[in-house]
């Protein structure tokens, strides 16, 4: 199948004229071609969307995401977060069943699909089995999209010489034609080492087994609130080093991590971020909605880091849009430095595609629109009443579209939403499984009494 992108504006990099409009020649599931207008319709195509009015751009990339977090939309509350990991949290990880696993890990899909989102990673914060994660992989496979999934390991797994990671491993991994990729989520927080879920062992062991298989691995960093009684602080002045001294000083940091968070880091930490080549993945709303404050991205940036962004959960901010995200990153970091343009139009959205693949380490597959990459493509509609006129049109994208903009999404070349609809999910499909969220979300929450029964 030959497809022809015709008539809108195409993000592409180091040719910023093609943004006033361009043509991309999609051939089975790679992309072809890109050009400016008239320079490849000639071609031979088996159809030609018409993307006037409209931003084409690499699909998304959330490289922070915990699918099954749609079930806490709301229940968090006005909590900072060391008392939501304790009272809200926990209490739903305890009661997840595998029934409640697959219809969120669709929905989720679904949900990251119609904002434009091709690929993300599942963080997993609860152990898995390959029943469990069936459960998980399954919906992915049949929504379409890409999902690298982080497979929690624990200090348990130590004895067992990380047997379950490597089954996991060696059973998912490429699963989906490719799709669904594996890493290892080696949680080294502070808050995570005081409730027993990290162990040096596990870390370095863990670190060694994401070389060996050539994977990224994921942690949450130097997140919370900097309280002396009970947030990070407490930890970092209690262990005598921060989260990233603690990596560093086992000699494992290096370009596979993706730090989620890492709203607070300080004495050297930039440094050792920079120096080891990891990725920060911010989620600004999640970080603004429990009141963690605000990641010093520009700071990042000017230090030569590099800022991917993610969504962490609707149970925290109730929202998986990352279009959202650009505009808080953006304002956020103006507001910190009193500067309009703290970050480059550009430099955000390549945060939230390119530097996203380079963090799950497929930048040669994808993140942008060049010949020889994967279709894996988001065309935004930029003619809405709420984004209309458009004069700048990546000022109009980050600051005025929203995630529901999306109106065609492709992966690997095959259209999943076309004129803003589901390809291989029906609207009566779709309805149904909003239906049986919420029965499964209430239960969830009967059981971990933080509903009323």
């Amino acid at each position: 199948m030959r497809t022809l992108f015709a008539g809108g504006g195409l993000f592409v990099k180091d040719r910023p004229e093609l943004l006033q409009g361009g043509e991309l020649l999609v051939d089975g599931t790679t992309i072809a071609a890109v050009g400016a207008p008239g320079e490849l319709s000639r071609e031979p195509v088996d159809r030609t969307l018409d993307t006037s009015g409209a931003l084409v751009l690499p699909g998304l990339v959330n490289t922070h995401q915990h699918d099954w977090y749609l079930y806490g939309k709301g229940l968090g509350g006005d909590l900072l977060l060391e008392k939501w990991i304790s009272d809200c949290l926990f209490p739903l990880k305890a009661q997840l069943t595998i029934d409640d696993l697959r219809l969120a890990s669709e929905v989720a899909a679904l949900d990251m699909l119609r904002g434009g989102t091709t690929s993300s990673v599942n963080h997993l914060v609860n152990e898995t089995t390959l029943s469990e994660e069936e459960a998980i992989l399954t919906p992915v496979a049949d929504t379409g999209v890409r999902q690298f999934f982080a497979k929690a390991i624990r200090p348990g797994d130590v004895a067992s010489d990380f047997a379950n990671a490597r089954e996991s491993f060696e059973k998912w991994d490429g699963f989906a034609g490719g799709r669904v990729r594996i890493g290892f989520v080696l949680e080294a927080t502070a808050h995570w080492v005081a409730m027993g879920t990290c162990s040096e062992p596990m870390v370095l062991g863990g670190h060694a087994l994401a070389v060996e298989k050539d994977t990224f691995t994921s942690s949450h960093i130097a997140g919370g609130t900097m309280s002396r009684d009970n947030g990070y602080l407490k930890f970092v002045l209690q262990t005598g080093r921060t989260d990233l001294q603690f990596l560093h000083r086992l000699g494992v940091l290096d370009d596979r991590w993706i730090l989620a968070h890492t709203i607070n880091p300080r004495d050297n930490d930039l440094d050792l971020i920079a120096a080891s080549g990891s990725t920060v993945a911010h989620t600004p709303s999640s970080e603004a909605a429990r009141g963690g404050g605000i990641t010093p991205v520009k700071r990042m940036l000017d230090n030569g880091i590099r800022v991917a962004i993610g969504t962490d959960g609707p149970m925290v901010d109730l929202t998986n849009d990352m279009v959202e995200q650009l505009k808080w990153t953006r304002l956020l970091q103006n507001q910190l430095h009193h500067e309009p343009a703290s970050i480059e139009l550009a430099k955000l959205i390549t945060m939230a595609t390119e530097d996203g693949a380079r963090a799950v380490r497929a930048q040669d597959r994808l993140g942008s629109l060049e010949a020889g990459k994967l279709a894996d493509i988001a065309v935004f509609d930029l003619a809405t009443l709420h984004a209309s006129p458009v004069h700048r049109p990546l000022s109009t994208f980050v600051h005025a579209a929203r995630g529901g903009d999306a109106k065609h999404v492709m992966v690997d070349g095959e259209l999943l939403l076309e004129d803003g609809r589901f390809t291989r999910a029906s609207e009566l499909h779709v309805t149904e499984l909003l239906r049986k969220l919420g029965e499964n979300g209430r239960a969830l929450g009967r059981r971990a009494g933080l509903l009323p029964d």
